[in-house]
């Protein structure tokens, strides 16, 4: 029990140095500390109670395995949102499900990321599969700039305010504000710059 204690009041950094040397225990209450987190995305984006239990499984496995790539540069729950974010991508490839019938604003939508993805004004994409549309979403988040991209991670991953933001990232508020509003244009710039290769041409108002 007194050891359980000493775990439980560890910092995340201090359980993730011990996880990497092997310690199953102090990885134990990394999963207990953070596994709300990884089940309520999951379930974002795979919205099936038994279906986001086995994927959060997944999840945890690939971050033990992972570890050792952790270097900190980020929050440890941003990167823990990002590799439940990937082994989502990669169920949904490897399922195919239907083709999808909706907007690029209304998939956005569903999975929790409407309030920092700009409005897309486009008519149905057919032909394209549901999973299709969020590789290239993924796609088109990585080809902002590093502080635009960090911004929007920490507004959407971890769903903080302004004040906040600025604090992380030791800018004003202003900063954030100019940071997040361009960080948005640039996403959608290069989805449409993305889609626009293979053949679709989109209206985006921006």
């Amino acid at each position: 029990m007194a050891e359980e204690v000493e775990y439980a009041s560890m910092s995340d950094g201090e359980l993730i140095r011990l996880s990497r040397e092997g310690d199953t225990s102090a990885f134990g209450i990394l999963i207990s500390r953070h596994r709300d987190r990884v089940y309520g995305q999951v379930f974002k984006m795979i919205p099936n109670h038994d279906g986001a239990l086995d994927l959060s499984q997944d999840v945890w496995v690939k971050v033990w395995t992972r570890l050792y790539q952790f270097q900190g540069d980020s929050p440890f729950t941003t990167w823990l949102t990002r590799i439940a974010i990937n082994v989502c991508l990669d169920h949904i490839r490897k399922k195919r499900r239907r083709p999808i019938e909706e907007s690029i604003e209304e998939l956005t939508e569903k999975n929790g990321d409407g309030d920092w993805v700009p409005t897309v004004k486009v008519d149905p994409l057919k032909g394209m599969a549901r999973e299709e549309v969020l590789v290239l979403l993924e796609e088109a988040f990585k080809g902002i700039s590093p502080e635009q991209r960090t911004a929007l991670e920490y507004m959407y991953y971890e769903q903080l305010e302004y004040k906040e933001i600025a604090q992380r990232m030791n800018c004003s508020h202003g900063t954030v504000m100019s940071r997040l509003f361009y960080g948005k244009k640039a996403l959608m710039k290069r989805l449409k710059s993305i889609l626009e290769q293979r053949g679709i041409d989109l209206k985006i108002e921006i």
